[in-house]
């Protein structure tokens, strides 16, 4: 069971439930239980005579011998002496053996039959009680002995076993209803948990439902109040760097204007400078765009689109393989995820010589790697290719074309989709770049 509230919980219920119950069993089982009700020897003379007895009592065994059982002793018994006189018989006649008596019997009744003997024997109303079990047998006046015996019951008696069962049936009726309860409490708090992931990979957020108790309602408040001030705030930045970019496009202009009359080496040199900044700000803006344009989620064959993205680079020329692919589709945006893939086999292809594609379903997961020839990154490259502006040293740098913002907008659209990117260098040699994004339905 995974280590989540909603089985925190359960367990803990179900837990309760369960040491209620075995505490319930265990006062039933060692309470001193109305086991085997008492007889007096009036009673025991009677069942030997086969006459029945008040009790309802379904353990005596009766039998008869021509010898009495070997176990029974012939020694002085109170209770022995009380059955002969009812019977008739002479004392020596009757022997009995009350080693099975409940050990949970009465304190001090041997004591107290011992003081009803000396007052009541020579009134002849000394009638002592049995409790648990006794073997007793008697002779009768035709020879025969009769042995009445009864058995002590089992540790558990019938109206014990039935009072568990039915403590444990309830513990069983019970456990649907602590599903049931835990999985209501850990709702909210796992709606939680998705929006906040969802938020942390900037795709749209719906707000939470207010439900549930107050502590909750009170959370999922937050929670919206949250969620709207970050968008407020990206919203802000976005249209900040926006306006910033845009307005410096106007003295740009007015720096190519001036510099037409301007010799031309110093022209020529001015002009290049002039052109990568407006890239940058052409890219700087397309990034800023792209972070803040809404979009659109349908389902999408990402076999096809992987395929179109390689087949439009290998028409200009560039060095692309698709080797492996397999049937998928995702929801997603396909403008976004053709840039995302365009961006990561133009990187592979400029910086790696060439771009080897792969399409693989893994669980719920497409999996698409982007592998090249090159010379990989270093620890400190890989843990910071994903910041805007960030370009590594080396060949991956300015000189080669880019702005650092292509393995930026890779990450915003993998992110946008419910999906993430990797890199990792090849053992091959090379660089591999996996996007793993949700499979559709």
């Amino acid at each position: 069971m995974p280590d989540s509230i909603f089985s925190r919980t359960l367990v803990l219920v179900f837990a309760t439930a369960l040491t209620v119950a075995l505490l319930n069993v265990g006062i039933i089982v060692f309470r001193p239980p109305p086991n085997d009700a008492p007889v007096t020897a009036h009673e025991i003379a009677r069942l030997i005579n086969g006459r029945p007895i008040a009790k309802l009592e379904t353990s005596f065994a009766r039998t008869r011998s021509a010898s009495p059982p070997a176990e029974l002793g012939t020694g002085r018994d109170l209770v022995a002496t009380s059955v002969a006189r009812y019977l008739g018989v002479p004392a020596d006649q009757v022997r009995i053996d009350r080693s099975r008596k409940d050990p949970r019997m009465l304190a001090g009744a041997e004591t107290q039959m011992e003081r009803e003997y000396r007052l009541y024997a020579e009134e002849g109303e000394f009638n002592p009680i049995v409790f648990g079990g006794f073997t007793v047998s008697a002779r009768l006046p035709d020879g025969q002995w009769t042995t009445v015996t009864r058995t002590r019951r089992g540790p558990l008696a019938n109206w014990q076993l039935s009072t568990i069962v039915r403590i444990l049936l309830t513990v069983v009726i019970l456990a649907p209803f602590a599903w049931l309860f835990s999985k209501r409490l850990a709702r909210p708090i796992r709606a939680f948990a998705g929006a906040a992931e969802r938020l942390g990979r900037r795709q749209e957020v719906e707000p939470l439902e207010v439900e549930g108790p107050a502590e909750i309602r009170q959370a999922a408040l937050a929670m919206n109040d949250m969620q709207t001030r970050l968008q407020r705030y990206v919203a802000e930045r976005t249209s900040v760097v926006g306006a910033i970019a845009h307005d410096l496009r106007t003295p740009l202009s007015r720096l190519n204007f001036h510099l037409a009359a301007a010799p031309d080496p110093i022209r020529v040199k001015a002009e290049a400078e002039i052109a990568e900044m407006e890239q940058m700000i052409t890219a700087t803006l397309d990034f800023v765009q792209n972070e803040a344009k809404p979009r659109v989620h349908e389902p999408l064959d990402l076999a096809l689109l992987v395929e179109g993205v390689i087949d439009d680079l290998a028409d200009l020329g560039r060095d692309v393989a698709l080797v492996r692919s397999a049937a998928a589709t995702v929801n997603g945006d396909p403008i976004l995820l053709k840039r995302l893939f365009a961006n990561l086999i133009n990187n592979a292809v400029t910086y790696g010589r060439r771009a080897i594609v792969t399409l693989d379903i893994d669980g719920g997961w497409a999996i698409v790697e982007v592998a090249d020839e090159g010379s990989g990154l270093g620890s400190e490259d890989l843990a910071r290719a994903f910041e805007p502006f960030y370009r590594a040293e080396g060949s991956r740098n300015r000189g080669t074309g880019g702005m650092g913002l292509g393995l930026a907008i890779v990450k915003t659209a993998a992110d946008a989709h419910g999906g993430e990117v990797r890199l990792h260098n090849r053992a091959e040699g090379g660089l591999c770049a996996r996007v793993s994004l949700p499979l559709a339905g």
